[in-house]
């Protein structure tokens, strides 16, 4: 990844959005990377992948109920037929 100052962006900038949509350009300001420019369609395929994980102890009784109560499709049953049999 090519890092360039934001200095240096900015007189450059047409330059530079070339160059990030073929690989990702860092910039940086005071010598610290600030942030990278991407794709959109890169930056989706990121935010698509992002996933927030909870605990089970966090969930309230009726939730945890619901989960409790759900029953295999029956699918699921046939699948594992299959399994058993191989």
């Amino acid at each position: 990844m090519e890092i360039v100052p934001s200095g240096e962006l900015q007189k450059q900038f047409g330059r530079y959005s070339d160059e990030a949509m073929i690989r990702p350009v860092g910039v940086s300001r005071n010598g610290r990377l600030r942030f990278v420019m991407v794709p959109i369609d890169d930056y989706e395929r990121l935010r698509r992948r992002e996933r927030v994980a909870g605990r089970a102890e966090d969930l309230d009784e009726e939730t945890l109920d619901a989960i409790r109560a759900v029953e295999p499709a029956p699918e699921c049953d046939e699948a594992e037929a299959r399994l058993s049999a191989s």
